[in-house]
């Protein structure tokens, strides 16, 4: 019976024209954050598969130490953190085939991000459909609502083209930048 009742849940937040426009926001946002953190470093993934200590880890490839990283990524983690929570079980089975596979750190770290990225998506489109559903309750949300119904292609497409552009533009910013936490410990 509740596995029914998140079945339609689920169903109607992907059928919910609203909830594809959170979705399209939080993957703009994540993509940029990801892209605005310091370069890639196969290096720093390779010193922790060596069994290295470091107060830093490896996110997308690239350093993380959430204490060093932009306000864009913190609020990115607190707002994704009860997805990342839920998340923890479909976590567990997807590190251990990449332990049995011996996969290192940086490939890994990888999954890990899609992993946050496909658990946060599934957040923003439930959160999107109990905006929906309480717009709906509104005359001025429905009237919104259909406005957007009509719309929502071309503000996703535009949601998109925006990120295409600007992800490679602050990732090149960021590999200027070059790695911008000094004070991490690699020892």
């Amino acid at each position: 019976m509740i596995l029914n009742r998140l079945v339609r849940f689920m169903r109607a937040c992907v059928t919910c024209r609203l909830t594809w426009i959170f979705a399209s926001l939080h993957a703009a946002w994540f993509f940029v954050a990801i892209a605005n953190m310091s370069p890639s470093s196969p290096q720093l993934a390779q010193f922790l598969d060596q069994r290295g200590a470091s107060s830093a880890t490896v996110l997308a490839g690239r350093p993380f130490h959430f204490h060093y990283e932009s306000n864009l990524l913190k609020c990115l983690f607190v707002v994704d953190l009860p997805a990342m929570v839920a998340a923890i079980p479909l976590d567990i089975v997807v590190v251990a085939p990449l332990k049995v596979f011996r996969v290192g750190r940086f490939v890994g770290s990888y999954f890990g991000a899609g992993l946050m990225l496909l658990a946060g998506t599934v957040e923003w489109l439930t959160l999107g459909k109990l905006f929906a559903d309480w717009m709906e309750q509104k005359q001025s949300g429905a009237r919104v609502l259909q406005r957007l119904n009509r719309c929502w292609r071309p503000v996703i497409a535009l949601i998109a083209l925006l990120t295409i552009i600007a992800t490679p533009i602050v990732n090149r910013r960021s590999q200027q930048l070059g790695f911008r936490h000094a004070s991490i410990s690699f020892h």
